[in-house]
């Protein structure tokens, strides 16, 4: 977070707010709420979040419109408010101001290596200690941080961002504005493999990875290549942290999922699906548009677009609660079947 000072004037009329309160207070950083202090700006963006709102000690709240009505009278630390159309989505803007903004060094490619063959928009930045190999391409106000490999023949397409030590295998594409963090590979050997009289044979992986616009990668996430063909992630798709994807899947624009989800082989994600964290996704599955599935959940069969989804294996969220519920009550279940079976065998023997 970079130093920085603001009234809240002036950080009213960034976010089309208005001020109650003193429009010259000054605050330096903001703070979720629960940790707020003096001389910070903080955000009630949830309901939820209303009861740490007592103990709030922020110098300035962004609230909704309707917050001074609803506590009129509530005793708050709290003296100052910026009332605005949507918190969050002003959160979104005055958090912009504090972003950290990397410097970028003079002269840094000379310590760089690149291909005589590559094509190298002159307003791309190239840092120290990269590697862009023949015929490849790098877009206009690209970004690639010291540590990038770019194999032969890649495409980085216009205002990439790649962070250190990410690699873009050869043949492999990547679409405009896209962000590839720290340690991530794309277009690495997707996981294929033939038994054959005992010996394990390599399949040749000879597709490559195709990524959209607006797509953002975690740190140390893996994108595999395609065996033929292409692996695809649609525009605007964001992936979290340690994700794998594998050979041939699809991934459809505005899907998001969530670090250590695991998609297996020739798997198709539909548009604007979430997948929470943990997921695995079986090979040769489809995932319907917009569906939501549930943390852990594991996807062995397609699933119907438009589904909330949760277990292993996946079901829809109210048979999962349902047996979920059940689940928990075993130990009772039980001990409630021995007492019968006893009672059982005492009636057979009173028979007898």
């Amino acid at each position: 977070m970079q130093n920085l000072s603001k009234t809240l004037q002036e950080l009213a009329d960034f976010i089309y707010g208005r001020v109650i309160g003193d429009p010259n207070e000054v605050v330096f950083k903001p703070s979720e709420i629960r940790k707020a202090k003096r001389g910070d700006i903080s955000f009630l963006v949830s309901p939820k979040y209303e009861k740490y709102l007592p103990d709030c000690e922020a110098s300035c709240l962004v609230v909704s419109k309707d917050f001074l009505a609803k506590f009129q009278g509530a005793n708050l630390k709290v003296r100052n408010f910026i009332e605005v159309e949507n918190p969050l989505l002003a959160m979104l803007k005055i958090l912009s101001l504090w972003e950290y903004k990397i410097s970028f060094p003079d002269g840094g490619g000379k310590l760089a290596y690149i291909s005589q063959s590559a094509k190298v928009d002159p307003s791309a930045l190239i840092f120290p200690f990269c590697y862009i190999g023949a015929n490849s391409e790098i877009g206009e106000k690209s970004v690639l941080m010291p540590g990038v490999f770019v194999g032969d023949g890649a495409k980085i397409g216009n205002g990439v961002f790649m962070f250190p030590n990410s690699v873009v295998y050869p043949l492999c594409e990547i679409g405009d504005n896209s962000i590839v963090h720290a340690g991530t590979v794309i277009g690495a050997d997707g996981f294929g493999y033939i038994s054959h009289f005992g010996e394990i044979l390599k399949v040749p992986q000879v597709g490559n990875v195709k990524i959209g616009r607006n797509v953002e990668i975690g740190a140390n996430s893996c994108v595999d290549r395609a065996t033929m063909g292409s692996t695809e992630i649609g525009d605007d798709v964001k992936v979290d942290n340690l994700v794998q994807i594998a050979h041939n899947v699809s991934v459809g624009r505005g899907t998001r999922i969530v670090a250590l989800t695991g998609i297996a082989g020739s798997s198709k994600i539909g548009e604007f699906c979430i997948l929470g964290g943990q997921v695995g996704v079986s090979d040769h599955v489809e995932v319907g548009d917009y569906t939501l599935v549930g943390a852990r959940t594991a996807i062995i069969s397609n699933v119907e677009g438009g589904k909330v989804v949760m277990g292993e294996p996946a079901m829809e969220r109210t048979k999962f609660l349902k047996v979920h519920t059940i689940y928990t009550k075993l130990p009772e279940i039980y001990e409630r079947l021995k007492k019968l079976e006893k009672e059982v065998e005492d009636l057979k023997f009173k028979l007898k």
